[in-house]
């Protein structure tokens, strides 16, 4: 039985949603680990091993945070930090070794890098950011939580992270008017709904009458103009590249094809002995995908994430895969999707009821909305003010930063071709609406 979250009620916080603005959903496990090993390696004992390390990294955290603050400023409102925990997936799916070959390096001491991130958390909470953590969920799912109660209500989200994984939850909602989209800073890409660029240029080339402007006759509507304006010129600014996608389709391959990150195996794999006697692994591959898919929509019209819950659709679809690929059987090929959905599919059906209702009801606890003072976090030494991070005199601060090269994220890169909002012709394919997640 699936849970009925009751979170399409207006409560005393959408009051303050601002209309257009978008929550940042950062993926905290993504933006530590990025940040951790462009740290100068030390010519003995570990990384983080010292307290000037320890400084750096802290401050390292902190410069880019700002960065990336000072970036968004002007469509976003309201910032969450996800933290990951032990997920569920290892207790549910033991068999499958999830992230089992995932190794933490011995040449960094992990105590002082879990230390210092989670001094970072505490940090920036009292700046208003809201760090959220869930016992047994990966900051995936909590992310998925967050993305999913905002669209419902009619609120937008920008995901940054690293993860592809989490392209799967881009997302428009033309119920709702709210979308969700993922951002890769490291990459300058932007992956959003198919429509978006068109979206984005037909909002830019709208004037304003004196009047609308004068008597606010637009609404909420002028109010979103604004700030599509802000989005634009924030891509432009930052030369950011933009891919729309079919959020449906991209899962699906992902699933068929697997996760070597996360050690998920393909939804086929086999072995052929090679002309020295070895044997090779081999598995199926995205150009397979690619012709699996586009075979599934010559047979059957369309693919929707609802047809990977029935058992109709997933026979016909181990049917295609064992057509295309062979080098297995339709009932084992049917199995081994079956993991892989629950494995990597972020939907109301694959996350445990628990985790779900845990997610949620924190949410309702502890989220208060926009941040009152976006200013305390675009500067490091505002985000690190009254901590010994920044005290002179407490032998962290003055050489923190001696002999190490620090990349101007600022900087846009020259080699990414700025976004030209020109009215592209795109056909806006609209997702089923985020509520429906929820049921």
């Amino acid at each position: 039985m699936s849970i009925i979250f009751c979170i399409l009620a207006v409560d005393k916080r959408n009051k303050d949603m601002k209309v257009g603005k978008h929550t940042l959903l950062i993926d905290g496990n993504y933006f530590v680990f990025s940040r951790l090993f462009v740290l100068p390696k030390p010519k003995t004992g570990k990384l983080l091993g010292d307290d000037k390390q320890k400084s750096q990294f802290m401050r390292k955290l902190a410069i880019d945070f700002a960065s990336e603050m000072r970036k968004l400023k002007m469509f976003v409102d309201d910032v969450v930090l996800t933290v990951d925990s032990k997920s569920w997936r290892k207790d549910l799916y033991p068999e499958a070794d999830y992230k089992g070959t995932r190794k933490q390096s011995s040449d960094v001491d992990w105590t002082a890098v879990y230390g210092v991130y989670e001094e970072f958390q505490k940090i920036v909470a009292k700046k208003g950011v809201t760090v959220h953590q869930i016992q047994g969920a990966e900051a995936d799912d909590v992310i998925f939580g967050w993305s999913t109660m905002l669209n419902a209500r009619g609120k937008s989200c920008i995901v940054w992270s690293g993860d592809k994984d989490l392209i799967q939850l881009v997302n428009y909602s033309d119920t709702n008017d709210a979308h969700t989209l993922w951002y890769y800073n490291t990459r300058r890409t932007l992956y959003a709904y198919q429509g978006f660029e068109q979206d984005m240029a037909t909002s830019a080339a709208a004037e304003l009458s004196t009047d609308d402007m004068l008597f606010n006759m637009g609404g909420q509507t002028m109010l979103r103009d604004n700030y599509q304006g802000d989005i634009v010129g924030w891509i432009n600014a930052n030369k950011i590249s933009i891919e729309e996608i079919d959020c449906d389709e991209f899962i699906l391959k992902k699933i068929l094809t697997g996760d070597k990150s996360d050690n998920i195996s393909a939804c086929v794999t086999w072995q052929k002995e090679m002309k020295t006697g070895k044997m090779r692994n081999y598995s199926l591959t995205m150009k397979h995908a690619d012709t699996i898919y586009e075979q599934f929509l010559k047979e059957y019209d369309n693919f929707i994430i609802d047809h990977l819950f029935s058992s109709e659709y997933k026979d016909k679809l181990s049917d295609i895969i064992y057509r295309v690929v062979g080098h297995s059987s339709p009932t084992l090929i049917k199995i081994a999707l079956s993991t892989n959905i629950a494995l990597m599919l972020l939907h109301n059906k694959t996350i445990p009821d628990a985790i779900q209702r845990a997610i949620y009801d924190s949410i309702e606890k502890d989220w208060e909305g926009a941040i009152d003072n976006k200013d305390s976090i675009m500067e490091m030494d505002k985000i690190l003010e009254g901590t010994h991070w920044l005290d002179k005199t407490g032998g962290f601060g003055p050489d923190a930063f001696a002999g190490m090269d620090i990349p101007k994220e600022d900087a846009p890169s020259s080699k990414v071709k700025p976004m030209k909002l020109v009215g592209k012709k795109t056909k806006k394919v609209v997702s089923k609406d985020p509520t429906k997640k929820l049921f």
